[in-house]
């Protein structure tokens, strides 16, 4: 059984991750490799990561492809059993990482096995705040709320997928910009009836935006979602797996949310940008965004 470690890349130094899972795949060389495609990052982080070809496989993209189709692209240069994706800025805190993965990988030989992330548990400064409170709270279940409802929710980062999946079922790459690629393979992997492992294996998320960074991100990421529907053809299967979807559907023809959020929509995003991270007030901004967004459409 062979496993590749695909790592995507965009302007992140990812040098600490890299020598961090060198030092655990030292004694496993014949039956895993580690692969890092750089999604066409500014020179200054091209000139850092670089230095990681004498080491592992390092691709450089002469031009930014997004997303999904890095993802797909890991395809052209792995052959291995396995291809286990990990976040550009991530960090181990397993030193048993690799090998929790390649012992349950022999064991089960599941298609697809999630081993999730986490967020560091120090309060960080308040112009970080959003994105901490948001990934701590919506983000972050344990190995055993995954279980519960294996199929609930999809997330790339810390993810392995078999080969022979992965070939059936990649990335959409219809979906460009920020955001809803992983809703996108979580629904097809539930539409191939294909089911997802979980195990207790997850990496830091060790870079936080900052509020406004993440909100940007957020917006970008809805006008995705709304795309994303519209790519699988408005299945209600979709629907029912993302529940902004479901207040969306209840609320988008209702005019006192509209007006609602037309009086609110600044003052909320100016609360939340400052770091007042409540995520009731975060769930009105995303709603009321939404919705305007799809009027803007029609």
């Amino acid at each position: 059984m062979t496993l590749t470690v695909c790592i995507p890349v965009y302007n992140q130094d990812v040098t600490s991750l890299v020598l961090s899972l060198l030092k655990q795949t030292k004694s496993d060389q014949n039956r895993v490799q580690i692969i890092i495609i750089d999604d066409h990052s500014n020179e200054s982080f091209y000139l850092v990561n670089r230095v990681l070809s004498e080491q592992v496989k390092y691709v450089y993209l002469d031009k930014n492809i997004g997303r999904s189709k890095i993802r797909n692209k890991f395809l052209e240069y792995s052959e291995s059993d396995y291809l286990l994706f990990i976040d550009c800025d991530s960090s181990l805190i397993n030193e048993q990482y690799i090998s929790s993965y390649l012992n349950y990988l022999e064991r089960e030989k599941p298609d697809v096995l999630v081993g999730s992330s986490v967020y560091q548990i120090e309060k960080p400064k308040r112009n970080y705040r959003l994105r901490w409170q948001y990934g701590s709270i919506r983000e972050s279940e344990n190995h055993q709320q995954r279980k519960l409802n294996p199929n609930t929710s999809f997330k790339t980062n810390n993810f392995v997928i078999s080969m022979n999946c992965f070939k059936q079922i990649s990335f959409n790459e219809r979906l460009r910009g920020y955001g809803h690629e992983d809703t996108l393979f979580g629904y097809e992997l539930n539409k191939n009836n294909i089911q997802i492992h979980h195990i207790d294996n997850p990496v830091l998320n060790g870079h936080l935006d900052t509020n406004e960074a993440f909100l940007l991100k957020t917006e970008e990421g809805l006008g995705n979602l709304l795309k994303a529907w519209e790519i699988v053809d408005f299945d209600v299967q979709l629907l029912n797996k993302i529940r902004i979807l479901k207040y969306y559907i209840n609320y988008k023809g209702s005019l006192w949310y509209r007006t609602l959020f037309w009086l609110f929509k600044k003052p909320t995003r100016y609360l939340l940008r400052i770091g007042f991270s409540n995520m009731y007030l975060f769930d009105f901004y995303k709603l009321g965004y939404l919705i305007e967004l799809n009027s803007k459409k029609a």
